[in-house]
């Protein structure tokens, strides 16, 4: 983790647009600065779990399954049943360990105590505004500013043009034509199945595909896949 009071050989500036909370201020928090515009939803500094438990819709379906496992906690991300009390406690335990590092990381980053990230924390959503009044970010504005303060802290002259290198890079023609959903779907599905099929799919399959290993997510409890 990057501290805030180390001299950069080379500045690390983040610029949050819309959106910087909880998995996105995650990735934002080893920058030597933060920057967001004044209605930047940031912080939810927070994480949440959970699995889609299909048992009781299989059943009025009429499928039948059975399981076979070793280990109190060995289907804790099983579909085919809830969680039992043990394993909600597991996965509680897990979770607040998740979280306890999340704000570790936060008040190192932001020069805070953890004390003091936690009563900002806790899966709280702030504006730019808000957040730079808690010291969760250094300045309010967009990609523009952030660049000025990365040229600033470089020591390089406002004046001077600067190449802005875009990541990740333009995809091609054949790219645009051959994954037109990204690659969330099997490619066999992309040449069998027609566009609104695959949108579909893609819908479905996206909450199954976030749970899909049962771990904890630092994600926005509202936020749409796609």
């Amino acid at each position: 983790m990057i501290t805030r009071d180390q001299e950069p050989s080379r500045p690390l500036i983040a610029s949050m647009s819309d959106l910087g909370a909880s998995g996105g201020y995650y990735i934002a928090m080893p920058a030597h600065a933060i920057v967001a515009q004044r209605g930047t939803l940031t912080g939810s500094i927070g994480v949440f779990a959970g699995k889609i438990a299909l048992g009781g819709t299989l059943e009025k379906l009429g499928v039948t399954t059975e399981t076979i496992a070793s280990g109190e906690n060995a289907g804790l991300d099983s579909p085919f049943a809830p969680f039992s009390s043990g394993q909600r406690a597991r996965l509680q335990d897990y979770m607040q360990g998740f979280y306890d590092n999340f704000v570790e990381k936060a008040a190192e980053s932001r020069n805070m105590s953890p004390e003091q990230v936690d009563a900002v924390a806790r899966g709280r959503v702030w504006t730019g505004q808000q957040a730079r009044e808690h010291g969760l970010i250094d300045a309010l504005g967009g990609l523009a500013t952030a660049i000025d303060l990365a040229k600033e802290r470089a020591g390089i002259d406002p004046e001077d043009d600067v190449e802005l290198v875009v990541y990740p890079p333009r995809r091609s023609l054949y790219e645009i034509l051959s994954q037109p959903f990204g690659a969330g779907l099997p490619e066999s599905w992309s040449l069998l199945a027609g566009r609104t099929e695959q949108r579909a799919m893609a819908a479905l399959t996206a909450p199954a595909r976030l749970f899909r290993r049962g771990e904890p997510l630092a994600l926005m409890p509202f936020a749409f896949t796609r």
